[in-house]
């Protein structure tokens, strides 16, 4: 494993704590968050507010990602994943494949790529 794929993996777990803080310490100052298909969101702050907004707005109390296949190459590191989200009481699996480019061991540029329709269905159901 890399010293890239680690930081992933402590960004994963993180992620299962739903613990902002450690996350903070794993991005750039100046990263960079596109959760396709919507808009990029652009620096640290801004990139942390989106994700506890998830947090409150989804009454989101539990992420687990799951892992499928995991490869990297220089500043690069993609992974294939299953999100197992809690959202409102409920289990939402959404497949995802994540793409995270990192500078100085920090991520600098995270994108998710993934159906939205399969989330909103989840939550909805």
């Amino acid at each position: 494993m890399t010293s890239n794929e680690q930081v992933v993996n402590d960004f994963i777990d993180a992620w299962r704590r739903l613990d902002l803080a450690a996350m903070k310490s794993l991005f750039t100052e100046d990263c960079v968050y596109h959760n396709m298909p919507w808009p990029v969101v652009k620096g640290r702050a801004e990139v942390l507010d989106l994700i506890a907004g998830f947090f409150k707005n989804l009454n989101m109390t539990g992420a687990d990602f799951k892992v499928t296949h995991q490869l990297s190459s220089g500043n690069l590191v993609m992974n294939e994943r299953v999100d197992h989200l809690t959202v409102n009481g409920k289990t939402v699996l959404l497949p995802v494949a994540g793409i995270f480019e990192l500078e100085g061991g920090k991520i600098k540029a995270w994108r998710d790529y993934f159906d939205a329709a399969t989330f909103d269905k989840g939550i909805a159901a």
